[in-house]
């Protein structure tokens, strides 16, 4: 799946790891599409349009899950330390008082923005490709922390012959395990030409490359072909239920419908690595309830009722 071992694309994306067969080169319809995390983000395929969700990509909960336990830190040691220490803080050293106050505050303050960041965030921001209009169109959600009124949708189209792919990586060690993950991007190109006009996230956090290659191999013979050249896939379940987003984090052990899915699909590799992540169900359990807690707050996507009638269209525009 390696096109080129530097990057084609001007300029070079800062976390590239190896560009990835161009759109148009030939196709090898023997290639297999057979990961069993192809299917995990997809929300519908038909003769028209494929619409790739990007829920997988992003930890939901985990902002949610920090502001609760940064709000029972701050009350149930934070302030009564304060409060008890009044005295030595306030007039024996006010500015030292004044400091803590401070740094409390800001604490609050950044940690309520991570958490309303993961409750106002769609519950996914989709991208459809359309083989009659010929045409990407791509949901996205600006948010900053730094300026909240830049919070907001944007939808963006492109036509996709503008349309490449690269591998990004991003790897550190963290104290104790080195870490990897990959992530799909989709690379918008000039006409003609390998200058980038912009780039976007389709699929990451994923520790292999297999199921990303796939997912390119499977977008692009959906655009030459149609539905008759992939695998025939099963759209993910999508909605929000309590049961499904506890065992978010552990679908192996899942009573729903996802968790069948997923242990129907499982490999023999998967199970030395549930063997050793099942350990942190005390993690996993509650950052699944705030995963609930941030899904039902966060809005359904809405598409702009003219870009949703053209993205799913018969006919070319």
């Amino acid at each position: 799946m390696i096109a080129s071992n530097t990057s084609r694309f001007t300029p070079k994306n800062p976390l590239w790891y190896e560009d990835l067969v161009a759109r148009e080169s030939g196709f090898d319809l023997n290639e297999r599409l057979d990961s069993p995390l192809l299917d995990e983000d997809l929300n519908h395929v038909d003769e028209n349009y494929l619409e790739i969700s990007r829920t997988s990509s992003a930890i939901r909960g985990l902002g949610v899950l920090i502001g609760i336990l940064f709000f029972l830190s701050a009350v149930g040691f934070f302030i009564p330390f304060l409060i008890y220490q009044w005295d030595s803080f306030f007039n024996i050293a006010p500015v030292l008082g004044v400091y803590y106050c401070v740094m409390l505050v800001g604490g609050i303050v950044v940690v309520g923005l991570f958490a309303l960041h993961d409750c106002l965030l769609p519950r996914d921001t989709p991208v459809r490709f359309n083989r009659n209009t010929r045409k990407i169109y791509v949901y996205e959600y600006t948010a900053s922390l730094r300026r909240l009124q830049r919070w907001r949708k944007e939808i963006k189209i492109y036509d996709w012959d503008q349309v490449e792919a690269e591998i990004a990586k991003v790897s550190g060690f963290t104290g104790k395990a080195y870490v990897v993950r990959h992530e799909l991007v989709l690379v918008i190109c000039k006409a003609g030409t390998n200058e980038v006009i912009d780039r976007i996230s389709l699929k990451g956090n994923d520790v292999t490359v297999a199921t990303l290659y796939q997912l390119w191999s499977y977008i692009r013979r959906f655009m030459a072909y149609g539905p008759a050249r992939i695998p025939d896939l099963k759209a993910r379940v999508q909605g929000v239920s309590f049961i499904s987003s506890l065992f978010h984090f552990m679908p192996y052990i899942s009573p729903t419908e996802e968790g069948r899915r997923f242990r129907s699909k499982m490999r023999w590799l998967d199970y030395p690595i549930i063997f050793l992540t099942i350990w942190f169900f005390w993690i996993w359990l509650p950052l699944g309830i705030c995963n609930y807690i941030a899904m039902k707050c966060a809005p359904e996507p809405k598409w702009p009722a003219e870009i949703d009638a053209e993205s799913r269209s018969l006919r070319s525009a």
